[in-house]
């Protein structure tokens, strides 16, 4: 793709695509794109795909492979912000932020009354289901909390994981 081109959220039609992409030799693509084998086949000059995504489920791994395209994906991309919209809606769910907000907005807001009482992460109990790479970064992000952390995952973290993370593994229940 050229710079300067317009993108939405969706992306480009795939028959759009096709045509700015005939004679590059590089392509920078998103989720919303499938490269395939009939892709390449009509990007003959096309040398690397670069993916700005964690999977790669809609590209064909093997017909780049054949077709000596260079398929890059950021395998890290995501977990940071998913880390930090979780904390972040954990955070605004607990506290009410969304009801107090409306209220406020609403015009009855009278002033401060014992509504709107929330929970807050400090001195709970967190629970992250799946000790991956998000579920891990969670874990990380709570650390400033006085929070008491615990996970559930088929494969256990090491003892020395679990004690960095000051979290605990507990059974599915």
């Amino acid at each position: 793709m050229r710079s300067g081109v317009e993108r939405d959220a969706r992306g480009l039609e795939r028959k759009e695509l096709l045509r700015r992409c005939r004679d590059a030799f590089g392509l920078m693509a998103f989720m919303s794109e499938r490269i395939d084998d009939s892709f390449l086949a009509e990007c003959p000059n096309l040398r690397i795909v670069a993916c700005a995504l964690k999977g790669y489920d809609n590209f064909d791994v093997e017909a780049c492979t054949r077709r000596k395209v260079w398929l890059t994906i950021i395998p890290d991309l995501l977990t940071a912000p998913t880390a930090e919209l979780t904390i972040v809606l954990m955070i605004a769910l607990g506290r009410k932020m969304l009801s107090g907000d409306r209220l406020v907005r609403s015009g009855r807001f009278g002033g401060w009354r014992p509504i709107l009482y929330g929970q807050g992460i400090d001195g709970s109990t967190v629970g992250i289901l799946g000790a991956g790479a998000v579920g891990r970064a969670i874990a990380r992000r709570l650390a400033g909390f006085d929070a008491s952390l615990l996970y559930t995952d088929e494969v256990a973290l090491s003892p020395e994981q679990e004690g960095e993370l000051r979290i605990r593994q507990v059974a599915r229940g």
